[in-house]
C-alpha cells in the first residue's frame, strides 16, 4: 500500500486511524512545509516507522543516526560503542534492546528515549501545512529502533489532548447539534481521560452534543474535540440527533466525575478541568512504565 496526499485531505488524526485500524507496518513520512508551496517552500522531515500498526521508531533523517545522537546526547554510551553493536551478530534485533540485554541501557533509559521519539509525534500535530506519504513495503530501521512500541491511536489521543491549535481540524468536529452513537458495547480499552469518559457514557444517540456540555457544564469546544478523540478511536460514531427524545436529566451521571475541580459554574479551559499533566514527556513516560 502507498499513499500520499496534502495534510488538508488527510489529517495525520486520520492517518493514524488507518494505521491502527488496518494494523499497518511501513514508514510514514511527514514533509513539513516551513513557507510557500510544496514546490518551494523549505522543509523539515519526520519519518515514523510502524509495525502492525503499532509506532516502533522516530527521526528526523534516514541516515540511521537518531537514536545513537540521543543516546550520545545524555552520554549514556560511547558512540563507538554503539556503532559496535550495529556491527555484531543480532543486529538483526532492535539496537536498544541488544544495548539493554548486554547490561549497557536500562528499561527506564529506554523508556525516556522511546519517550523522546514520540515527542516529535506530538510537533507533528501542531503542523498546519505539509505534505505525506505512507509506504507499506518501506523496510524498518532496527538502528532507530529502542525495542519499545505503541499502538498509533494510543499516541495519537496523547498528541490531540496536548494540540494547542486546533485550526487545521475544526471541520472535523463533531456538529454541537449532532448526537453521537457507541460503537463497541464493552468498555473501552483505550486509556480515556475522565471527560472522555462521561461523553462516551453519553453515546446512546438520543443526546445531542451541546446537551451533553450543558449537562457536563463545560464549554461546547472542549466537548467536541474530546468526542473528535472518541471518534478518531472508533470508539463513537456521529448520527443524527432527533429532538423529541428524553432530557438529558433523565440520565445518572457519576456526580465524583462532574464535580471534580473545574467543572463549577465558572467554564474553564481543558487544562483545568481535566488536570491534565502539563508536560507530555511526563505523562508518556508514566504511561509506557504502567504498560510496556
Amino acid at each position: 500500500m502507498s499513499l500520499s496526499s496534502s495534510l488538508t485531505d488527510f489529517s495525520l488524526a486520520e492517518l493514524f486511524q488507518i494505521i491502527d485500524q488496518g494494523r499497518k507496518s511501513g514508514c510514514l513520512t511527514v514533509r513539513r512545509l516551513l513557507d510557500g508551496n510544496a514546490s518551494q517552500a523549505k522543509s523539515q522531515y519526520y519519518f515514523i516507522w510502524f509495525r502492525q500498526g503499532r509506532i516502533v521508531a522516530v527521526s528526523n533523517s534516514l541516515d540511521g543516526q537518531g537514536l545513537i545522537t540521543k543516546i550520545s546526547e545524555r552520554k549514556w554510551v560511547q558512540p563507538q560503542l554503539t556503532e559496535k553493536f550495529l556491527l555484531t551478530p543480532g543486529k538483526e534485533k532492535p539496537l536498544g534492546l541488544n544495548l539493554k540485554t548486554a547490561g549497557i541501557l536500562n528499561a527506564e533509559q529506554l523508556n525516556l528515549l522511546f519517550a523522546s521519539q514520540i515527542q516529535l509525534i506530538r510537533e507533528l500535530f501542531e503542523i498546519q501545512k505539509g505534505v505525506f506519504k505512507l509506504d507499506s513495503k518501506a523496510p524498518i530501521p532496527n538502528q532507530e529502533m529502542t525495542g519499545l512500541s505503541l499502538r498509533a491511536i494510543e499516541v495519537a489521543l496523547m498528541a490531540l489532548r496536548n494540540l494547542k491549535n486546533w485550526k487545521t481540524l475544526a471541520e472535523a468536529l463533531p456538529d454541537p447539534n449532532s448526537a453521537i452513537h457507541s460503537m463497541t458495547q464493552t468498555k473501552p480499552e483505550i486509556r480515556l481521560h475522565a471527560l472522555e469518559w462521561q461523553i462516551w457514557e453519553f453515546a446512546n444517540g438520543t443526546i445531542s452534543l451541546g446537551a451533553i456540555a450543558n449537562q457536563l457544564n463545560q464549554p461546547i469546544i472542549i466537548v467536541q474535540q474530546a468526542a473528535f478523540r472518541l471518534k478518531i478511536a472508533c470508539l463513537i460514531e456521529e448520527v443524527p440527533f432527533v429532538k423529541s427524545t428524553p432530557e438529558t436529566s433523565n440520565f445518572p451521571l457519576d456526580c465524583r466525575l462532574v464535580n471534580s475541580p473545574g467543572s463549577g459554574n465558572k467554564k474553564s479551559t481543558e487544562p483545568e478541568m481535566l488536570k491534565i499533566v502539563t508536560s507530555f514527556l511526563d505523562n508518556l513516560i508514566g504511561y509506557l512504565r504502567s504498560n510496556i
